[in-house]
């Protein structure tokens, strides 16, 4: 039996304006004196749900993690440590992952936390009935056992490089089995996280209370109130104005602003990438040669400009940060290339152009929009006309689920794992097979092979091939890593911006 971690790719932290010091931590289950102020965050969209299998939303992600713990967890440099796990082992063959867990645990409810939670939760995800995002991730999985109250044993089809990684994820967060089995997941949030939850003001605000049971270092401050103010400008105003505590944006336009002294900048690129997902299941789109065209029209660098004030950088599919391919390579052009574009258009039968139904979310992040017109503008000139559709979170997440769209701007999660990126879309039977807008073999035997590699050069090789394929056949069309903005109270110690957008650091922050 070998002891395995995985380590991952060092990430870093760009600091623009100033360091945050990280305060000293409590001892472990000690209890916080806390700050009885409210820590108020700012960012401009709420929740859509409290279930962690169901959670796709980045604003429902970085909430219910602070709340629910997850096996396996991640260091800043995205290397694999202990959650409710505290070890693991994985057989000589790979088909057999052992997991010791933690006897000190309870449940917000007070319930204990034993390996039949660990088996109710793994049981709960891979059941088709619960609709989890994450339950293709885990599709290797062939038994979940509970050896006794803290041993957990998982069983394999197939070596499987990214479980541990899955481990990490919110969508596989340990949920209470007795709340499982009442059916109770999604009404009540029940966790064994650092933080309680509080209350849902739906549309409004989140707040959350720190857990003085906690069997990690208890929270510094006593209560979090995650508040919805849709104008990122008004945050930056009420930063200003000492209303928020920390606030959270992505228009670079409005984050220049604030180096003026009143408050802490942090940028952080992450892991996250935007997209033009193009719905191969409908219409033109049908036809490889229009995919190809608009990736080919299309100038990313332009996009990177207009959108982002030049603060991005273009991306292919992968944007693990151990995994550097060309972003271009497979593509039947160098693009942006016009002529290219209108040819294959014309060999496809368009040689008029077309118009595509295009859904932007408004609310989770203000660059959507942005991005969504220089996109608009620059496929205007091959003929492709976007008829764009504006959309608050909740009915755009519904309608990106269901693919109800012939193509859609969207900001999707990233990992260290290229399988964790796109065996949730491109396998098959995939949890998220619909909005992927594209079901091809030669993706799923790729992404299938690679997560079975173990020898890191044979992986390089093949995640690399996938890469090339996903641009030959153009299902999206990759525009730009993601950044993200904090504007952080002079008065607050503590807080770091992570590649994983992770508010994790509440647990840590403090203020002077």
């Amino acid at each position: 039996m070998t002891t395995t971690t995985h380590p991952r790719e060092r990430l870093t932290t760009l600091v623009v304006c100033g360091a945050l010091a990280l305060t000293a931590c409590n001892p472990t289950g000690t209890e916080s004196d806390g700050d009885d102020a409210p820590f108020i965050v700012a960012r401009t969209a709420d929740i859509d749900g409290r279930d962690p299998a169901t959670a796709t939303a980045f604003q429902t992600v970085q909430t219910l993690d602070l709340v629910y713990d997850t096996l396996i967890e991640t260091d800043d440099e995205g290397e694999l440590e202990p959650g409710l796990a505290t070890e693991w082992t994985v057989s000589d063959d790979g088909t057999t992952v052992t997991l010791t867990l933690r006897d000190d645990v309870q449940f917000h409810n007070e319930a204990e936390f034993t390996a039949d939670d660990v088996t109710a939760t793994l049981d709960r995800v891979l059941d088709p009935e619960t609709g989890s995002v994450v339950a293709s991730n885990l599709g290797n999985v062939e038994g979940v056992r509970a050896v006794d109250d803290t041993t957990v044993e998982i069983t394999l089809a197939q070596p499987d490089a990214a479980l541990l990684n899955v481990l990490s994820q919110a969508g596989t967060a340990v949920l209470d089995a007795d709340d499982i089995e009442a059916g109770d997941v999604g009404r009540e949030v029940n966790g064994t996280g650092a933080f309680r939850w509080g209350s849902w003001d739906q549309g409004e605000q989140v707040t959350l209370e720190a857990n003085q049971d906690y069997w990690g270092e208890v929270p510094q401050i006593s209560t979090v109130e995650m508040r919805v103010i849709p104008d990122e400008s008004s945050i930056l105003s009420g930063m200003r104005a000492d209303s928020f505590d920390l606030g959270i944006v992505t228009d670079p336009g409005v984050a220049n602003q604030a180096d003026d002294g009143d408050m802490q900048l942090l940028s952080q690129p992450t892991l996250s990438y935007h997209v033009l997902q193009l719905n191969a299941q409908r219409g033109p789109l049908t036809e490889l040669p229009v995919r190809q065209a608009i990736a080919c029209a299309l100038d990313r660098e332009q996009v990177v400009e207009t959108a982002y004030f030049g603060e991005g950088e273009v991306t292919g599919p992968i944007t693990s940060p151990a995994y550097e391919y060309d972003a271009t390579e497979g593509l039947p052009c160098d693009p942006p290339d016009l002529d290219t574009a209108r040819d294959l258009l014309a060999d496809a039968g368009y040689p008029d152009g077309l118009t595509l139904e295009t859904i932007v979310m408004v609310g989770e992040y203000a660059t959507a929009t942005n991005i969504a017109q220089s996109v608009q503008g620059q496929l205007s000139e091959i003929g492709v006309e976007l008829d764009l559709q504006q959309q608050q979170t909740n009915v755009y997440v519904d309608n990106w689920l269901e693919a109800n769209y012939d193509a859609a701007i969207a900001l999707n999660g990233g990992s260290t794992d290229p399988y964790l990126m796109y065996g949730r879309y491109f396998t098959e039977g995939a949890s998220l097979a619909k909005p992927a807008g594209l079901s091809d073999p030669r993706l799923d035997q790729l992404l299938r092979e690679g997560n079975a590699a173990t020898d890191e050069a044979e992986r390089q090789r093949l995640f690399g091939e996938l890469q090339q394929e996903l641009l030959r056949l153009s299902p999206w069309v990759w525009l730009q890593h993601n950044q993200s903005y904090y504007l952080v109270g002079n008065d607050v110690e503590g807080f770091k911006a992570l590649t994983t957008e992770s508010l994790e650091y509440l647990t840590e922050v403090t203020r002077r």
